[in-house]
């Protein structure tokens, strides 16, 4: 099996925002409700998965547990207009496996997924490799949400 990239566009979660894209450092009170509710299915989401699947959370090259908050935070989620935005990438797995790169793991992944966010902000992908049963939840998971299928790119 390749790797399958879903890419969740964040209007599946909530449409009522005054702007084009949902700016972190927004004050409008309709935009600040909509990240609200992005945050929190991101957050309800990745602990289901962890749960479900007996996962943990880690960077790519560091043994430490990472927090679901890491993710489920604006600053992961949301490009800033005066901040921009940083490109970042988590592991989930079982056990934490070092990881020298996104080639790496590319190349080594057994059974984790990689989460991704959007360098525009307004997606978060999920990579999935040779894990049909991850995949399979996932997809029945987010069957009422348009998916966008996304290719992986180690960059």
């Amino acid at each position: 099996m390749s790797i399958l990239g879903i890419g969740i566009d964040y209007s599946n979660i909530c449409k009522d925002y005054n702007t084009s894209y949902l700016d972190r450092d927004n004050l409008d009170p309709d935009t600040k409700k909509c990240m609200k509710k992005v945050l929190t299915w991101t957050k309800e989401f990745i602990s289901e998965l962890l749960e479900k699947f007996e996962y943990n959370l880690y960077n790519l090259s560091s043994d430490t547990p990472v927090d679901i908050d890491k993710i489920a935070a604006k600053r992961f989620l949301f490009y800033s207009l005066e901040k921009e935005i940083t490109l970042q990438s988590f592991v989930i797995d079982k056990e934490y496996t070092e990881y020298s790169s996104l080639v790496d793991w590319e190349s080594q992944n057994k059974t984790s997924l990689l989460i991704r966010n959007d360098e525009d902000g307004g997606s978060i992908y999920f990579y999935v490799d040779k894990n049909p049963k991850v995949r399979e939840w996932m997809l029945e998971r987010l069957s009422d949400f348009s998916l966008d299928e996304v290719v992986f790119e180690a960059k």
